[in-house]
């Protein structure tokens, strides 16, 4: 197999189905380690344990067309706080999924995180954001009302998780020290952060819809980039 780099200036996204038949399913779980197998069955519902299965197994089909290393051969480690990582590969990579949907987003190099979000109605949005939102991101959002309102808690809230992957962290950093868009027509734009040792750095975002009651967002360290979406067919994957 022959490996493809990412160019320089793009992130690319690969937006697949989580709920494999049977046929594909079974393929997948052969490109998963023992311990990734042995994951599926656990817990209560077998479906979170088979929609797991295939996001981890998609990204390591994504990952192979990359690469050239077949899927089941690529090395994949966990950060600190949960946040995968490959070996000695100039290739930055995150995913994200919610219900049947998964997201993965590839970059050449430095630090990036993707989220995907499902617009819950249910959601409790206001006690959310008076915990999490810094005061001027709440005084902001508090001027919506109604069905703006909830996306827009939406678009933020897929910010904040973005921007707490790329950042490498999780939730050991407060939520509350950065500051992200909050208008859902800002789909590009900086993400201000006021955490110790960012003075220099510059966070970027992207974000918007993805279907129907699915937001998204992505958000990196550096240079202005474009975002390609590719076809997961590709990479062996269904579709949305």
């Amino acid at each position: 197999m022959k490996s493809t780099p990412v160019p320089a200036d793009t992130i690319e996204t690969w937006p697949f189905l989580l709920d494999a038949p049977p046929p594909l399913f079974d393929t997948l779980v052969q490109s998963l380690t023992p311990a990734e197998q042995g994951k599926i069955n656990q817990g209560i519902f077998p479906e979170i344990g088979r929609r797991s299965a295939v996001s981890r197994a998609g990204l390591r089909h994504i990952l192979s067309s990359y690469l050239g290393v077949p899927p089941q051969e690529i090395s994949l480690r966990e950060g600190e706080h949960g946040k995968p990582s490959l070996a000695g590969e100039e290739i930055s990579f995150n995913l994200s999924h919610t219900g049947g949907h998964a997201l993965v987003a590839v970059s050449d190099q430095g630090q990036l995180g993707v989220d995907l979000e499902q617009i819950r109605t249910e959601a409790p949005i206001d006690e959310l954001a008076d915990r999490c939102f810094s005061p001027d991101e709440f005084k902001h959002w508090d001027q919506y009302s109604g069905q703006q309102r909830l996306i827009s808690f939406f678009h933020v809230w897929a910010q904040k998780e973005a921007f707490l992957k790329a950042h490498g962290g999780g939730m050991t950093i407060p939520l509350k020290d950065f500051d992200c868009r909050i208008d859902p027509c800002d789909e590009v734009g900086l993400i201000q952060s006021r955490i110790s040792g960012d003075a220099d750095r510059t966070w970027r975002m992207v974000a918007g819809n993805m279907g129907e009651d699915l937001r998204y967002s992505i958000v990196w360290d550096g240079a202005e980039k474009s975002v390609r979406s590719r076809d997961p067919e590709e990479a062996g994957l269904n579709r949305w």
